[in-house]
């Protein structure tokens, strides 16, 4: 079925460049079409009849913002993706604020991206849908829910009526009385799932029966006689006096119902006053009903919401993300891949050369990208496992210093030195040299020119300790608790490529291997991480 796409612009000429890229797209059937005007469009837009919606960030007198916040408020959800003339953080969260799912910038954009954005906008738009509708059943459990408590009260408040009754037909006959409490126990014996208890003003029990005495090992005619803490336990002094507090309430007169925990089971109680035949409350009612497994399935349902809004989440930052860390080198490998066919005769090869490694650097800088996702992926389905062997770490930790040096930056040096009695260790090599390479490929990159960076090896008699020290731009205070969250970035790497799995990565190797991680910060001073791990020479 073909997607539907409603262009706000008020220059046709963006409208024949938007039509043609649109065109450009194989995968998917679109139709496009187009208003140049606020009025029109806001009233097109409110009959909710096209799936996606391109909005120009400048629409005469109003802005494309102005038009999208509006929408959103008389209950239209989009999606919407802002078109702008320029890109910057500022007109991002303008966008976000607005209603905005994503911003293109006018001119830079192809139809691979417009595409992805269009495609992305709908799923993420989806995925709201879903998550209201799964809180709309909540709702609607939670309805039913209060129904069936105001049910179980018109219930007690029916027995309570009926107790009464029995008392004083009581003084006026002793065989009806007999075969009241005759029914009475029966009821109560069969009690599904709960029991029900009769207390005297000391609070001792008078009468207590139902299938949850069988589930406690308990025999109600031995509870007879005994304080209520017998059934309801003395797990805390606090417990039990809220508990008593309730029940003496009741004495005066008061209906309630409460939820409390008792050996680890969840009861409601329904209490209620029996009054005597000159209305004298000597005994009170409590129906306690066991819904251990009802806040079982209530915690199950909050957690997989919980779990749902969190995976929204991580998939909304991911796409944030690699929509910004993909963009930039492809828009590279685009552009230089153009320049070279223009370069034909031999004056033009240095120019050709310049282009390719271009093009090699941000392949490369692409495949890290990848190789991140791909870790990730594995570490999380538990395809990465520790096989420890015996190897020369040292051996290990002077090639991959060769290697990154390779990455280096103008005038910086990776050094390489070692500390203690050298030795071989039985761990697994890959996970190390995964480790090794992801800390100084960092601490190369948040590195200025000039600025070396450190890797020490510390061997002591029972453990081996990693230390990557650099000089570079550091870590602010406030935001290094977040250091290993997946997708994470410091406010001060806005302008350094990265996908924030780094560390996240780093963390989960060290796991595998049994290690510890440690950092030290300071902001424009430099970082040192350190990771130590319990050495065993024993294969």
């Amino acid at each position: 079925m073909a997607t539907r796409i409603l262009l706000i612009d008020d220059d046709e000429d963006d409208y024949i460049i938007t039509r043609e890229i649109i065109e450009e797209i194989k995968i998917r059937e679109y139709i496009i079409d187009w208003i140049d005007n606020y009025q029109e469009a806001k009233s097109e837009i409110l009959k909710n009849a096209h799936d996606v919606y391109l909005v120009d960030y400048r629409l005469g007198a109003k802005d494309g913002l102005q038009i999208i916040e509006e929408s959103v408020v008389e209950g239209v959800n989009g999606p919407f993706i802002l078109l702008t003339g320029q890109g910057d953080i500022e007109t991002d969260e303008r966008a976000m604020k607005a209603g905005a799912f994503d911003y293109l910038v006018k001119g830079s954009f192809n139809a691979f991206e417009l595409e992805r954005s269009i495609r992305y906008s709908i799923e993420h738009i989806n995925y709201i849908k879903e998550i209201q509708k799964l809180n709309v059943e909540l709702e609607e459990r939670v309805e039913e829910r209060t129904s069936a408590l105001e049910e179980t009260v018109g219930a007690l408040e029916k027995t309570n009526k009926k107790l009464k009754d029995q008392i004083r037909v009581r003084k006026l006959a002793e065989e009806a009385l007999r075969e009241s409490q005759y029914l009475y126990s029966t009821i109560s014996h069969n009690f599904p799932n709960g029991a029900i208890n009769v207390f005297n003003r000391s609070l001792d029990y008078v009468f207590i029966d139902g299938k949850e005495l069988t589930k406690l090992n308990l025999v109600s005619e031995e509870l007879i006689g005994k304080p209520f803490t017998v059934f309801f336990g003395e797990d805390s002094t606090q417990t039990t006096e809220y508990i008593k507090e309730q029940f003496l309430r009741t004495f005066n007169g008061e209906m309630l119902t409460f939820e409390m925990k008792v050996r680890e089971n969840h009861y409601f109680l329904h209490c209620a006053p029996l009054p005597d035949a000159n209305e004298d409350i000597s005994q009170i009612l409590v129906v306690a009903e066991n819904i251990t497994d009802r806040k079982k399935a209530e915690e199950e349902v909050r957690k997989a919401l919980e779990k749902e809004k969190e995976l929204n989440e991580l998939k909304s930052r991911f796409v944030t993300m690699a929509s910004h860390e993909f963009k930039t080198p492809l828009s590279t490998i685009l552009s230089s891949s153009s320049l070279i066919a223009k370069y034909q005769d031999e004056s033009g090869q240095p120019k050709r050369e310049k282009h390719v490694e271009r093009i090699k650097t941000n392949v490369n800088q692409l495949n890290r990208l990848l190789n991140d996702f791909l870790t990730i992926g594995k570490l999380e389905e538990g395809k990465t496992i520790n096989v420890p062997v015996m190897f020369d770490v040292v051996k290990l930790g002077r090639a991959v210093t060769e290697e990154m040096q390779l990455q280096a930056k103008e005038e910086q040096t990776v050094q390489f030195n070692v500390d203690g009695e050298p030795r071989e260790v039985y761990l697994d090599e890959s996970l190390i040299k995964n480790v090794l390479n992801n800390l100084l490929s960092n601490a190369i990159k948040y590195s200025p020119n000039g600025k070396d960076v450190y890797l020490n090896f510390i061997f002591k008699e029972d453990s081996f300790t990693l230390e990557v020290i650099d000089n570079g731009i550091g870590i602010p205070e406030n935001e290094q608790v977040h250091l290993f969250e997946r997708f994470f970035r410091a406010k001060n790497t806005t302008n350094i490529q990265g996908t924030g799995l780094g560390l996240n990565i780093v963390r989960k190797y060290v796991e595998l291997v049994g290690g510890t991680i440690d950092i030290k910060s300071k902001l424009n001073v430099g970082t040192t991480i350190w990771i130590t791990i319990k050495t065993n020479n024993k294969a």
